[in-house]
């Protein structure tokens, strides 16, 4: 008896949930749904490259449930947008259910075709959502860049990188021996993670002052979170038995090593000579070099996890009016410039060789909270000749303070205009302005004019407007 009264019970229980209203529909209205943007906005992205995805969520607002008649892009099938609602892909989807209070997320992909023009192009879409006839839209907007796609490559001898349309290297490329690679103002190099630019023969990129001859080297990916962030890519890489490479007004940004110059040689001839060139978040080092010959004019390198400068194991090394500056807001450990006879390989091996060193009204400034951001290291053995005159320097140790060098270790005693932004020119108070000695440097690394009494730095004071 007590069994069936329990199966009795059971049945009337599931009987009742069954008989339980659903949430009750909005029936003979529409309803103005919200939604989290005005605007779904892709940054600039390389044609034929898929995006990263975006989100749009769409809130109903009421306490009764929504039935959506569609979600779909207003470009239909030839839309390069895509949506992804529920874990599917497709242009258009049905009907939806939006209960009282409830959300939906919607996710676009983009794809841009190609197209003629060098210049970015707007490409627009919009997605529209349907309720009791109510249409609602929220418009799609995207640049589409094209650009040259390069990989895994030997290049031609003598080949020409012009400004006309931006580079994608997809894989490393390489500029062999006896060859050389040329790149003209303007031109713009984007990187896809592990690519390097390898230099067995010669590199020359010479742009210009103006912001839009600069040459770039940098990270493929545009989206705002990648725009500042270290080893993106691989770098620039300068094998033995390169020679003459020169890099003038270039911006190289978020490698693993900006430039890496390991050619050891027995001339004291440069390697590699910088002028006007910015070096910013690398992942080792901006400036690496073995036992090599570099020589760098109004060149500034910024916020690197590792030394911003790593000369090592010895070589010949000149740095005028520079700035290193290594205000990476991560963990820091090793000082902004780092200049040493010798270097450990990872076999214990100690490579040593004589260094001579030359660094003049340059600034050394970064955020460690030790305050020395100046290491000369000696210990190899060999002959070390330093040159160290006018220059502004982070650090306690008092044998940097001849050749009327400036030594402070109070973080903000040099006074940049604003290094949060990238700007590392003094300000009207920094002890840089008008302490550098005359060397005949006539520009800055913007390319302005220096007066009488230079500043110490790559960059001249301007008042901030």
């Amino acid at each position: 008896m007590k069994i069936r009264q329990l199966t009795y019970l059971i049945l009337l229980l599931l009987n009742a949930f069954a008989c339980l209203p659903e949430e009750e529909v909005v029936q003979h209205e529409a309803v103005g749904l919200q939604l989290s943007t005005d605007t779904v906005f892709f940054d600039t992205l390389f044609v034929t490259e898929r995006s990263v995805t975006k989100r749009l969520r769409v809130f109903n607002p009421g306490n009764k449930a929504v039935v959506l008649e569609s979600i779909a892009l207003a470009g239909g099938a030839e839309s390069p947008y895509t949506l992804l609602v529920n874990g599917r892909r497709g242009k258009s989807f049905g009907e939806q259910r939006l209960l009282g209070g409830d959300s939906l997320l919607v996710l676009l992909e983009a794809q841009l075709p190609a197209g003629t023009s060098p210049e970015p192009q707007l490409i627009s879409d919009a997605v529209v959502l349907i309720n009791r006839g109510y249409r609602q839209e929220v418009p799609v907007v995207g640049w589409g860049q094209n650009a040259q796609f390069i990989g895994d490559v030997v290049l031609g001898c003598n080949t020409v990188f012009t400004g006309t349309t931006p580079y994608v290297i997809e894989k490393s490329i390489l500029v062999d021996s006896a060859c050389s690679l040329t790149i003209e103002k303007g031109a713009k190099l984007y990187f896809k993670p592990g690519a390097f630019l390898y230099v067995r023969g010669t590199l020359i990129a010479e742009g210009d002052s103006s912001k839009t001859d600069r040459i770039l080297f940098r990270n493929h990916r545009l989206d705002l979170q990648y725009e500042n962030q270290p080893g993106q890519w691989g770098g620039i890489m300068i094998l033995e038995g390169s020679t003459s490479n020169y890099l003038r007004y270039c911006d190289i940004r978020n490698a693993e090593v900006g430039v890496r110059v390991g050619s050891p040689d027995d001339n004291d001839e440069p390697d590699l000579r910088l002028e006007h060139c910015r070096l910013e978040n690398h992942l080792q080092a901006g400036i690496l070099c073995y036992t090599s010959d570099l020589v760098a004019v109004n060149t500034l390198v910024a916020n690197c996890v590792g030394p911003a400068v790593a000369n090592l194991a010895g070589g010949n090394y000149s740095y005028t009016h520079c700035t290193f500056a290594n205000f990476y807001t991560g963990q820091r450990d090793a000082p902004a410039a780092v200049f040493a006879d010798n270097t450990v390989l990872d076999n214990d091996e100690v490579l040593m060789a004589d260094l001579r060193l030359v660094l003049q009204n340059s600034i050394i400034w970064g955020n460690l909270s030790a305050p020395n951001e100046l290491l000369i290291d000696n210990s190899g053995g060999a002959v070390v000749a330093v040159l160290l005159e006018h220059n502004l320097i982070r650090s306690n140790n008092s044998a940097y303070a001849a050749g009327g060098n400036l030594l402070e270790t109070s973080l903000g005693f040099v006074k940049f205009q604003n290094p949060g932004a990238y700007n590392f020119r003094p300000d009207s108070l920094s002890p840089a302005v008008n302490a550098a000695m005359p060397l005949g440097v006539e520009y800055d690394l913007s390319g302005k004019t220096r007066d009488s009494q230079p500043d110490i730095g790559a960059l001249e004071f301007i008042p901030r407007k």
